[in-house]
């Protein structure tokens, strides 16, 4: 939760999450994955545990990687995302994950509605799509050079509250 909680300072503040917290986070996660078998089973119970929160994050992490692609979410938050389920496993994580996407799409619906720009946003999304299918290029969906930081969520954000009703209701 540390490293979520950090992370999304981050995301708030930086609109980006460093390489160092994620690498922190995966060290972390590697360690007490190993710790987690409390000496039973020995060594080998040790390297699964490890290859598992290891194997979780990159399977993620490999599975979200189209909509960085498509630059409809940031790295950082793909590896946040990866993280989550590293640690909770993809039960868990997978109801964090659905969580804090919730919180997102409230939260950017709320947005919208307030800054008075949802009729845009819904058009230039269903536009993209449109070109998306129309051409099979894959452009970039998001440019903050283009478009700013208004329309931007800290997903990271999200996430960590995704995570936290999580670990609190599953």
């Amino acid at each position: 939760m540390f490293i979520l909680a950090a992370g999304s300072y981050f995301d708030v503040r930086e609109h980006r999450i460093p390489n160092w917290l994620v690498l922190t986070g995966i060290a972390a996660g590697l360690f007490l994955s190993g710790l987690g078998t409390g000496g039973m089973g020995g060594s080998q119970a040790v390297l699964q545990e490890m290859t598992s929160f290891a194997c979780r994050f990159l399977v993620v992490t490999a599975g979200f990687f189209i909509l960085f692609i498509c630059r409809m979410i940031g790295a950082g938050d793909i590896k946040i995302i990866a993280l989550i389920c590293g640690y909770l496993g993809f039960s868990v994580g997978f109801a964090a994950v659905a969580c804090g996407f919730l919180i997102g799409a409230f939260w950017s619906l709320v947005l919208m509605t307030v800054k008075g720009c949802a009729f845009q946003r819904f058009s230039y999304f269903l536009t993209y799509f449109r070109s998306l299918l129309q051409t099979k290029k894959i452009t970039a969906y998001y440019s903050s050079v283009l478009d700013g930081y208004d329309a931007v969520i800290p997903l990271g954000l999200c996430m960590f509250l995704g995570a936290v009703l999580a670990v609190v209701f599953f």
